[in-house]
């Protein structure tokens, strides 16, 4: 019994050890005749571009480079139309 409730200890310890130290970034999706997205910047000027998570006018998810620092969200209409609100 003691020699289970040891194994079951160390099973959960070792869940607790490979989980992520934060939760996954959930994106939402694009408004109809939009493309958006996230793109990600190494300084706070915004003028090293390292990584984004874009959706086209296709909606095709574009997920590239690194998803930290300082980060702008954009919104373009398509096809020359305003996007949709």
């Amino acid at each position: 019994m003691v020699r289970r409730l040891m194994i079951a200890a160390a099973v959960a310890a070792l869940g607790f050890g490979i989980a992520p130290a934060s939760p996954a970034l959930a994106y939402g999706q694009c408004a109809a005749n939009t493309k958006c997205g996230w793109l990600y910047y190494a300084d706070a000027a915004r003028t090293q571009l390292q990584g984004g998570h874009t959706t086209n006018c296709q909606g095709v998810v574009l997920d590239w480079g690194i998803k930290a620092g300082y980060s702008t969200y954009l919104v373009e209409g398509c096809d020359d139309r305003p996007p949709v609100e």
